[in-house]
């Protein structure tokens, strides 16, 4: 039997039946780490196994930006940071380490960056999206304190009347993560070698926003009512728009974060879907999202270091003098799309299972799947073939070679422990469910 074939067949029965042998390979795994502040259970596990990974592929590539210690002070308090927001069961451990890991995250965009004098911020400054959102997130987490259950991120009782809270979250939830994403937009292009963006699209939105939208929207505030077509509604929307700001950016740094910002919300909404299959879905998705953007934005870094050019019009052609980056961009793409053997080939067959009993997802999830797939390629297309234009510097292809065997190995790897993640899950999936 092929190993997708394999994979498919053990998605679908352990999405009812989750296999004692997996289970007891998480044994002892979860549980308090400081009782009452931090602990872990399946979700914090599975987020934690994806985080570490990230973490180890994120310092391996440090060497290639020329600045390695300072890349690595960051990332080291970065994810200790992010390991702080992915355990924590107190609102204000949560609160703190969520915002110190943000300024990390902001501290690793800036490395070895100046200002683009021609780039401007626009409408919504970047920067003032993540103040507001930190500060819509204190009121949501103090409005949650006064009606929930005191300062425990524990679920809230059914009866429980919320008001604008499950709002006031949503929103620096999404200006946190949209701000995460913005910190190095507007830097100056130059031939350098950076993992910023690969850091901020992968580890950060893993544990900025996925997670504490996993966290808060499903086992704390699940069992209250009032407030799940809205943020269904809001992001659906979100999805679709910046999937079409993608796909219509010239700068490839922007196009390729509102890419990122696109499956976030998509995971978003599929997660509030609230079959177990979408939910499992949901969290293995992030951690394949979080590992194809990393790689994603690798390769945007290797075309940046071998051009000096950010914008879509100035490049193309890269594939002749940058081949393993192109390759590992296409690799990466496919991940994302959802062909196997790579991890998001699982996400594909939840949701598949997820659709059978919904008229929306459907639909969706083939707009979504359609919109991926034009800006990617559009991507692919306008950087890497074509005739090469100004002067191109060589590939370096012993970190592109270590950098991307390690993701896309991981993503393969993911492929086929999804067994193991699904029995990990399935319980905690099947509760949210209903």
């Amino acid at each position: 039997m092929p190993p997708g074939d394999a994979v498919s067949n053990s998605v679908s029965a352990l999405l009812s039946a989750p296999s004692a042998s997996s289970s007891h390979f998480f044994d002892g795994l979860t549980g308090p780490i400081v009782p009452g502040f931090f602990g872990v259970d399946a979700l914090s596990l599975a987020v934690l196994i994806g985080l570490v990974a990230l973490g180890a592929l994120l310092i391996l590539s440090a060497p290639a930006t020329g600045d390695f210690f300072r890349y690595l002070f960051m990332l080291i308090f970065f994810l200790i940071c992010a390991i702080g927001v992915v355990t924590a069961t107190h609102i204000v451990t949560f609160l703190v380490a969520w915002e110190l890991t943000s300024l990390f995250a902001w501290g690793i965009g800036q490395i070895k960056g100046l200002p683009d004098e021609g780039t401007e911020e626009g409408v919504v400054p970047y920067h003032a999206a993540g103040a507001l959102g930190s500060f819509a997130m204190l009121l949501g987490l103090g409005l949650l304190a006064i009606r929930g259950n005191g300062l425990a991120l524990a679920p809230v009782p059914a009866a429980t009347s919320l008001g604008p809270t499950p709002y006031l979250i949503l929103v620096g939830i999404l200006l946190k993560t949209f701000g995460v994403l913005s910190e190095s937009w507007y830097l100056r292009p130059g031939r350098r070698f950076t993992i910023a963006g690969a850091t901020l699209a992968g580890a950060g939105v893993l544990t900025i926003g996925l997670y504490p939208f996993f966290r808060f929207f499903g086992p704390i505030l699940g069992p209250v009512s009032g407030w799940h077509a809205t943020a269904l509604l809001v992001m659906t929307i979100l999805t679709v728009v910046t999937a079409l700001a993608a796909l219509g950016e010239a700068d490839y740094r922007r196009a390729l974060s509102y890419g990122a910002f696109s499956q976030f919300a998509f995971l978003g909404t599929l997660y509030l879907t609230s079959s177990s299959a979408a939910v499992t879905g949901a969290v293995i998705g992030a951690i394949a999202d979080a590992f194809a953007f990393t790689g994603l934005f690798l390769c945007l870094s290797a075309a940046e270091e071998a051009t000096e050019q950010v914008y879509l019009p100035r490049i193309g052609g890269l594939a002749q003098r940058l081949p393993i980056t192109a390759a590992f961009f296409a690799i990466c793409s496919l991940s994302v799309i959802g062909l196997p053997p790579l991890g998001g080939f699982v996400v594909d067959r939840l949701i598949g299972v997820a659709a059978q009993g919904s008229d929306f997802l459907p639909i969706f999830w083939m707009v979504v799947v359609g919109l991926t797939l034009l800006y990617l390629a559009r991507l692919f297309v306008s950087i890497f073939l074509g005739e090469l234009q100004g002067v191109v510097h060589s590939e370096r292809r012993l970190p592109v070679l270590i950098l991307s065997g390690g993701v896309i190995g991981t993503l393969v790897l993911l492929g086929f422990l999804a067994a193991d993640l699904l029995s990990l899950l399935a319980p905690a999936a099947q509760a949210m469910a209903g």
